[in-house]
């Protein structure tokens, strides 16, 4: 092991019985029935295993260790009882490797220990710890993420990485990673005594309320705008309408090399923006309504 940060959880000793007995008596397989019930009430009736995904053999061991200690099972039971509590293919592997009953199977494992160590090395390694562990140490609250979801998936980061951190680093990364309104008053208002779940509801009201608080502002500010732009409209009204419009001036055009006195050919008013070309004089442009033939 390179890290010693790993050591515990790659030790089978971390997942250990507390009842260190290693002795399997006939007596002892005929009360398997009942041993299998009682490990079931704390274990889960349905939290069997089947090897997917390989990072949760660390979760696996130690619920399966717990539950052996609440029904105060030894070695030398568990030994024998972990592959019920197993789906395939990862029973029919453990089951590989396992002595049999009759002995013509030595088996590559002879204790519960051992046994454990085996899963440990077919379901985890260092490398992939390790990625895990830097995921989690780089989490931070994510845009359509609320800041419960946000606790979960730090306890199921935690749980992917064997556990690797206590509820005081678990909290830490939170803090640090949800958003930067709610920070400061989470930062306050933690204490050694608050859980991770009662810190992420307080983070979850004081995330309610500054959202509140800002849809409250864009809404004002949105209206102020409105309101701007209405002015703005009715001042431009009120000086087109005080501002007299100015008649359309003419353009007198003579024929060419005459004088004054030579004949007017055209009388032509400038068309203004609203006026439109006349069909009576097609060939001369920007030609109006007005535009007639003087002698």
């Amino acid at each position: 092991m390179n890290n010693p940060q790993y050591k515990n959880m790659f030790d089978c000793e971390t997942y250990a019985s507390e009842y260190k007995s290693t002795l399997y008596t006939r007596e002892q397989a005929h009360n398997m029935g009942r041993l299998k019930k009682d490990i079931s009430h704390s274990f889960g009736s349905r939290s069997e295993w089947d090897g997917t995904p390989p990072h949760k053999v660390f979760q696996f061991l130690r619920k399966f260790a717990k539950a052996c200690d609440d029904s105060f099972v030894s070695e030398g039971e568990a030994f024998y009882v972990l592959q019920d509590f197993t789906r395939e293919p990862l029973r029919s592997e453990v089951m590989a490797v396992m002595p049999t009953r009759r002995g013509s199977n030595p088996g590559e494992v002879t204790s519960y220990l051992e046994l454990v160590n085996w899963m440990i090395r077919m379901h985890a390694d260092e490398a992939s710890i390790a990625l895990r562990v830097e995921e989690f140490n780089r989490a931070s609250h994510e845009d359509g993420e609320d800041e419960l979801s946000f606790a979960e998936r730090l306890r199921r980061l935690n749980t992917e990485c064997g556990f690797l951190h206590e509820s005081g680093a678990l909290k830490g990364r939170f803090v640090e990673g949800v958003h930067r309104a709610v920070r400061a008053t989470v930062r306050e208002r933690n204490t050694p005594a608050m859980t991770l779940a009662e810190l992420a509801r307080l983070a979850q009201t004081k995330s309610d309320e500054f959202c509140w608080l800002r849809s409250e502002q864009q809404k004002e500010r949105a209206e102020k705008a409105c309101k701007a732009a209405e002015a703005s409209l009715l001042r431009r009204q009120e000086r087109q309408t005080l501002v007299p419009r100015a008649p359309p001036r003419t353009r007198a055009y003579y024929a060419r090399d005459e004088g004054e006195r030579s004949y007017i050919l055209y009388i032509i008013a400038r068309p203004t923006a609203n006026d439109q070309l006349d069909d009576a004089c097609p060939d001369i442009p920007h030609s109006s309504a007005a535009c007639q033939g003087v002698w």
